[in-house]
């Protein structure tokens, strides 16, 4: 472990050895949440009944407001003796699942003034809450604190700082980082994957985030229908679709199923970028193969479909909808409405508009306007 430790210190060497006084110290990193604070939110909450142990016990500080989660902050401090670490680790996730990190790292504060020695987790959660709050050098500030008191960092550690990296613009780090893990033998996620290569795409670096993936499973990672789902969804916005294709036929290879959101976005991609055949052909293919397409799939066909002036085809597909007990909505009537509009066929525009009336179906704007545009052009 203590080998780990060393090894991840490297990345974060200009910071680890920040003391915890002056400029550096994560322990006064946003403190909106003074001592004399706190105690005005004991006396506010001091009126009501707070056992804390029967409400971590019983789960009730999930449900908690950020409030009533701070009151009962106030009251565990009181408490003699003090709670475990583990009741304020439990405090301090529900807090930061509601996304006040910056309350989160303030009670980690108080918690450091009153001499509650943190542990592991305690301090995962509070590296999470740096990086999520784009304070990376705070968070590593911390995890160099933690590896001198003899905590060396794990998964969790790593991927939140992953996460501040990739959100921080500091992309080539986030993957030294992540060859870093593998190398000491931890094995990242989906969520991990997932993060770096949404921060590839963001920075550019598409063909970076497949090679990231080709290098991670010639060390054993083995990626699922998520990390091909980011995959997929960052070549088809670039326009890449053959690509996208590719990837498809490289998860059917390696026996990983593609679901509706995969099919779906390649779909959507093939449509924008003008080629309706191959989206139809696609569609086709994960029919073939069981896999059910939704609302989404078919507005981006029957769309499509329009803009080419194939109408008949899309009209077929609202059918197959139909037929299939999947609910078209405004998006689809409307698409549909302006495709027979610009082929002069008024008369089947406006059954379909008396059609999604029938279906409580609202017409938005560009249902009004395809029709009134429709009828200037008759008259």
């Amino acid at each position: 472990m203590m080998r780990r430790s060393f090894a991840i210190a490297s990345t974060a060497n200009r910071f680890v050895h920040a003391s915890l006084l002056g400029k550096g110290n994560p322990g006064t990193a946003s403190p909106s949440i003074s001592l004399f604070g706190l105690r005005c939110w004991e006396r506010a909450f001091s009126g009501l009944s707070y056992d804390y142990r029967e409400k971590l016990r019983n789960g009730l500080v999930q449900d908690l407001k950020l409030d009533d989660a701070i009151g009962l902050f106030g009251e565990m401090v009181k408490s003699r003796p003090l709670p475990s670490i583990i009741d304020f680790n439990k405090l301090l996730t529900a807090i930061a699942k509601m996304k006040k990190y910056d309350v989160v790292i303030s009670l980690g504060e108080q918690m450091q003034n009153l001499r509650i020695a943190n542990d592991l987790y305690t301090y995962n959660i509070l590296i999470n809450c740096f990086c999520r709050s784009s304070q990376l050098p705070l968070a590593l500030a911390l995890l160099g604190k933690m590896m001198k008191l003899g905590y060396g960092p794990d998964i969790v550690t790593l991927s939140s700082l992953l996460n501040g990296y990739c959100h921080g613009n500091r992309i080539s780090e986030a993957v030294a980082l992540l060859d870093q893990m593998v190398e000491m033998g931890y094995k990242p996620d989906t969520v991990t994957f997932t993060t770096l290569i949404h921060g590839l795409f963001l920075h550019n670096k598409a063909s970076e985030a497949v090679a990231l993936v080709e290098r991670m499973m010639l060390k054993g990672c083995q990626p699922n229908v998520l990390t091909y789902g980011a995959l997929v969804n960052g070549v088809c916005k670039r326009g890449e679709t053959d690509l996208a294709l590719r990837l498809l036929k490289k998860m059917e290879e390696e026996k990983i199923k593609a679901d509706v959101v995969i099919y779906s976005t390649i779909i959507d991609g093939l449509c924008k970028y003008r080629h309706p055949d191959d989206a139809l052909n696609l569609f086709n293919e994960m029919d073939n193969k069981g896999i059910r397409p939704n609302v989404f799939t078919y507005n981006t066909l029957i769309s499509c479909l329009c803009n080419y002036g194939r109408w008949e085809d899309a009209a077929g597909l609202l059918r197959d909808m139909i037929e299939r007990s999947i609910n078209p909505d405004v998006v689809t009537f409307s698409a549909l409405i302006d495709g027979f509009v610009k082929e002069g066929k008024l008369l089947e525009a406006e059954k379909l508009y008396k059609e999604m009336i029938k279906r409580s179906i609202v017409p938005n704007t560009i249902t009004y306007n395809s029709l009134i545009n429709g009828f200037c052009m008759q008259s």
